[in-house]
């Protein structure tokens, strides 16, 4: 049984925050001040995503966090207004210039950047809305911020869009604002081959990272159907995918720190969730399979 190639030796960990803000827009802290905050929780890179602001640190220096360029936009759409983090992005988009979900995927496939669907719960937006739209990079499974506002989970609205066969990855970000939530609560553990934008961004892309609110994730197998996972002390591992299938392991006095499962012949996928006694979970991305189910009208 294999690992998943980002769970073997080699490349680095690297802790980071993917949706921050600061008083550029409507952040509680400056650049500066953003910086020092996520030092002392020894994240080593956050995105800067001011609404519509691509917020560039004025001064670079060799410490940790690696301070990313960003930007947060918001469209109306079937009557709400979706937010989107879009992440490797050039140049400032503007309100002027991105006014629709359409001129927003041609710039986004035109420039290379990655858009990131964010805590759809917060805004209202059903996950039908976004299936008739191809592109999406990943979803906001967990925000920090959205939490303090009671609508911080968002794994049906990922599991809506898996089902429907958009492989999208999944988010646990902090959403840093002036209101609500906090710092540090939920975060991307990103294995790449340096600490630097353009190594981060090309793990980001190739789904090579988890996201927590604290537990480990040390490694996710797959063998045939079969998937399997090691991670620090849980009470509680499920394997969630199409339709009604899943498998749920759960810790007797003991915690548990692996577990095993054979996807469904008819299923599609198969994501993880690591759950510790304090209710803490960690999110593997999706590991694809091949469902071998055949329509009988064919």
């Amino acid at each position: 049984m294999q690992s998943l190639w980002w769970f073997r030796p080699g490349g680095l960990w690297l802790k980071g925050n993917t949706h921050t803000h600061t008083t550029q827009s409507d952040g509680k802290l400056t650049v500066e001040e953003v910086a020092a905050e996520y030092g002392k929780r020894r994240y080593d890179f956050v995105f800067l995503t001011d609404h519509w602001r691509r917020t560039v640190p004025q001064t670079r220096t060799a410490r940790r966090p690696l301070l990313i360029p960003a930007e947060e936009i918001h469209l109306k759409f079937k009557n709400k207004f979706p937010h989107i983090v879009c992440l490797g992005i050039n140049r400032e988009w503007s309100q002027k210039t991105v006014r629709n979900t359409a001129e927003m995927m041609r710039l986004a496939k035109r420039e290379g950047v990655s858009l990131i669907i964010g805590h759809p719960y917060w805004c209202g937006v059903r996950s039908e809305s976004y299936l008739s739209l191809d592109g999406f990079l990943g979803v906001e499974v967990f925000n920090t911020c959205c939490d303090g506002m009671c609508k911080g989970y968002s794994s049906v609205h990922w599991d809506d869009l898996l089902d429907a066969g958009k492989k999208t990855l999944g988010f646990a970000t902090d959403d840093f604002h002036n209101f609500g939530g906090g710092m540090g609560r939920g975060w991307v553990m990103v294995k790449a081959k340096a600490c630097t934008e353009k190594a981060i961004m090309d793990a980001i892309r190739k789904g090579r990272f988890y996201s927590t609110q604290g537990p480990i994730i040390r490694s996710v197998k797959l063998r045939g159907r079969t998937v399997s996972v090691e991670c620090s002390k849980v009470r509680r591992i499920n394997f969630i995918s199409n339709n009604c299938h899943g498998y749920v392991v759960k810790a007797d006095r003991k915690d548990i720190t692996r577990a095993s499962w054979e996807i469904h012949k008819y299923s599609t996928y198969a994501r993880i969730e690591c759950i510790d006694r304090d209710g803490l979970i960690a999110w593997s991305n999706p590991v694809w399979v091949k469902s071998l189910w055949v329509d009988p009208k064919k």
